[in-house]
């Protein structure tokens, strides 16, 4: 990992509440998992249709791609994910994003 230099402020935007994110009107969040940082759309009312439809037909696996995007899905699929990894990811985003859990 490379050394970070001193004085550099790390990205908290992780760290703020959804709601305030919201508030902010920031249009995307960083949500730490597993040593990668992904970057997603905070608004859902802007993802991609591909990406909606995907949700509301339980296609949870393209859901994520299209999240992620064709950079990010390829940096998370470099640890070959198992389905467990998608859930907890998903868990993740969801609590980061002020959703109730995948399943809901």
């Amino acid at each position: 990992m490379p050394e970070i230099p001193k004085g550099a402020k790390s990205p908290t935007d992780h760290a703020k509440p959804a709601a305030q994110i919201e508030a902010e009107g920031e249009p995307t969040i960083d949500i730490e998992w597993n040593g990668h940082t992904f970057t997603i759309g905070s608004d859902p009312d802007d993802y991609p249709v591909e990406t909606v439809l995907a949700f509301e037909n339980g296609l949870n696996v393209t859901a994520l791609q299209g999240l992620l995007g064709p950079t990010q899905w390829a940096d998370f699929m470099k640890d070959k994910p198992k389905r467990r990894d998608v859930v907890d990811l998903f868990e993740t985003f969801n609590a980061a994003l002020g959703f109730g859990s995948a399943g809901e």
